[in-house]
C-alpha cells in the first residue's frame, strides 16, 4: 500500500489552504489603510459619493448640481475660520482624554468657552441644508424627505439590535 500519495494529497491541500488564509489577511490589512478612522482620504470620496447618490437618487438636473455644489462651497469658505477653533478645541480635548486622570470640570470649561464655535458650525449646517433643500423641486423634495424618513428607521433598528 503506498501511503506517500495520501500524503502528499493532504499536505497539497493544507498547504493551499494556508496560503489562501494568510493572503486573505494580508489583503484585509492591507484595503484597511485607507478605510482606518485617521485615514485623510475617508472625508473627500464619502462627499462626492453622497453628491452623486443624492445626483442619481434625485435625478438632479446639470443646473441644481451646480447650484449644490455653490452652497457647499460657500458654507466650506463661512466654516474655514471656524476650523482653526475646532483644531484647537479637539487638540485641548484629546489632551484631557489621555490624561492619567479625567478631570471632569475641565472638560465642561472647556466645551462651554467653545459653544459660540459649535453654534455657529451649526448654524452654518443648518443653513447650507436649507439651501440645499430650497434648490430642489417640490417632488425631489418629497423623495428626500422620503429617503431621510427611511435612513431613520434603518437607524433605530440597527441601534435596537446593538
Amino acid at each position: 500500500m503506498n501511503i506517500i500519495k495520501p500524503i502528499k494529497t493532504i499536505a497539497s491541500i493544507s498547504t493551499l489552504c494556508a496560503v489562501i488564509a494568510f493572503s486573505g489577511v494580508s489583503s484585509v490589512n492591507a484595503s484597511d489603510y485607507n478605510t482606518g478612522f485617521d485615514s485623510p482620504w475617508q472625508h473627500q470620496k464619502g462627499g462626492e459619493h453622497r453628491m452623486k447618490r443624492m445626483i442619481n437618487a434625485l435625478e438632479l438636473s446639470e443646473e441644481q448640481q451646480v447650484q449644490i455644489k455653490a452652497v457647499k462651497m460657500q458654507a466650506k469658505e463661512q466654516n474655514k475660520t471656524l476650523r482653526d477653533s475646532m483644531k484647537q478645541f479637539k487638540a485641548a480635548e484629546k489632551r484631557l482624554l489621555q490624561a492619567e486622570a479625567f478631570d471632569e470640570q475641565a472638560y465642561i470649561a472647556l466645551h462651554e468657552a467653545h459653544q459660540q464655535t459649535f453654534a455657529k458650525m451649526a448654524l452654518t449646517r443648518a443653513k447650507t441644508k436649507h439651501a440645499i433643500f430650497n434648490v430642489l423641486t417640490t417632488e425631489q423634495q418629497k423623495k428626500w424627505l422620503q429617503t431621510m424618513e427611511k435612513r431613520k428607521e434603518r437607524l433605530k433598528k440597527y441601534q435596537q439590535k446593538n
